[in-house]
């Protein structure tokens, strides 16, 4: 009996995590929750795959955002508008879909990550 409720609550915690996007940047969660896509309106360090699914045109720019993790989970963004943050890297290799990136004066290193686009700035 107590094997099947550590299984059960270890099912649980990783359905549970599974469900979530991580989102350490505050200032990110917080644009996030203003432009009304975190859905629970909280600054917790994540943000529901299904909010970040819905969303196709994101523009953060001039947020004082220091880090996009996270944004990979954004897998339907086709316009990622990200100018005006002290952003110094960035992985966009999940976001398959993406057309259109400004980055403008962000210091910004897209190693590899960098996919077909068709504007870039």
């Amino acid at each position: 009996m107590k094997l099947s409720l550590v299984l059960l609550c270890t099912i649980l915690s990783m359905i549970s995590y599974s469900q979530t996007i991580e989102i350490p940047d505050q200032n990110f969660e917080k644009t996030l929750i203003e432009l009304e896509i975190d859905s629970d309106n909280i600054v917790n360090g994540k943000i529901l795959i299904s909010d970040a699914l819905k969303v196709t045109f994101l523009d953060v720019s001039g947020k004082k955002i220091k880090s996009l993790k996270g944004i990979e989970g954004f897998t339907s963004l086709t316009h990622l508008d990200c100018s005006n943050n002290p952003i110094t890297s960035l992985d966009v290799s999940q976001n398959i879909g993406l057309t259109t990136f400004f980055r403008d004066v962000n210091d910004l290193d897209l190693g590899k990550s960098v996919i077909s686009l068709n504007w870039f700035d």
